[in-house]
């Protein structure tokens, strides 16, 4: 079994059309992250002087809510509403699947 397959069998994707556009809106959602980033940072008081510790703080506590905000609309622009919900309620153990 190779990648692309054990990827539809885990994320429970039908068809490779559909794994193509979820890796198009994972790569779509980091390059646009990027862009955020350097509007966000300022915006809270961080700059290239901040101390790096600081900097790694501020990037995680900023940067990770915005990725997941920019997924739910990349992958709802794409059509994937569903698979990304799924997605981030599984990533964050939102899904109470007994």
């Amino acid at each position: 079994m190779n990648y692309f397959e054990r990827f539809k069998q885990r994320w429970s994707i039908e068809s490779n059309r559909q794994l193509a556009i979820v890796f198009v809106a994972f790569g779509l959602t980091g390059f646009c992250t990027l862009g955020v980033k350097k509007f966000l940072l300022p915006l809270f008081g961080v700059s290239p002087e901040t101390p790096i510790y600081l900097r790694i703080i501020a990037e995680v506590l900023i940067i990770l809510p915005a990725y997941q905000v920019l997924l739910i609309i990349v992958g709802s622009l794409l059509g994937q509403y569903k698979f990304f919900k799924g997605f981030l309620r599984k990533m964050f153990f939102l899904d109470r699947k007994k």
